[in-house]
């Protein structure tokens, strides 16, 4: 009887070691894994900041866009009016080329 105490005792101490070796290989590997993620975190952090960066502008295209349309609403008034002018001096053109056919000198 006490033989076989001994026995099962052992083979309780094999079974807890292969549990412990195969415990300890995957914190290993975890431990692995936690280190790439820091080490791509690091090398993620500038570009993050980067894009916070670059995107803080965002809220002030509000602003541009406002004036981009105040801005097209003026070409389009210079549009009309460069228009206006040049019907007006082409009619004046084709009024002194009827006053002057010949195209002389005054």
């Amino acid at each position: 009887m006490d033989a076989a105490i001994i026995v099962v005792g052992w083979i309780a101490l094999v079974v807890a070691l292969i549990l412990t070796v195969i415990a300890v290989a995957n914190i290993v590997v975890v431990i692995g894994h936690a280190r790439e993620i820091n080490r791509l975190a690091k090398v993620a952090l500038p570009a993050a900041q980067g894009i916070a960066g670059n995107t803080a502008t965002i809220a002030q295209l509000e602003g541009v866009l406002q004036t981009a349309g105040r801005l097209l609403q003026a070409v389009e008034v210079l549009d009309r009016t460069t228009s206006a002018i040049e019907g007006r001096l082409a009619g004046l053109g084709r009024a002194l080329a009827r006053k002057n056919p010949r195209g002389e000198a005054p």
